[in-house]
């Protein structure tokens, strides 16, 4: 399984994610997270949303190609944390799920 995690600025986030989710055919189906960075606590990277795709190597791959024109450079750092904060939220979630229907 692939991954990749990218930060976009707030006015090009809806623009982005609507992008990945036309293409059909490969990358509407990776899995797709954007959360805000205010919701995930990562003031410091800005007004903006960091998007997480995993999925097929092809699949992730075309994912990048279709939003690189919105991609902003940003720390590893701040990447490295957001990605384990999203992890973090969808662990969370299943566990959640599991207590429902455990």
């Amino acid at each position: 399984m692939a991954e990749f995690i990218c930060f976009v600025k707030r006015e090009n986030a809806r623009k982005a994610e609507d992008m990945l989710r036309a293409d059909f055919d490969v990358a509407a189906k990776q899995s797709i997270t954007v959360r805000d960075a205010s919701a995930l606590g990562i003031k410091e990277a800005g007004d903006g949303s960091f998007f997480y795709i995993t999925g097929s190597d092809e699949g992730v791959k075309k994912c990048q190609e279709l939003i690189k024109d919105f991609v902003v450079a940003t720390e590893k750092q701040l990447l490295d944390k957001a990605k384990t904060k999203i992890i973090e939220e969808q662990e969370a979630a299943a566990a959640g799920f599991g207590g429902i229907f455990g």
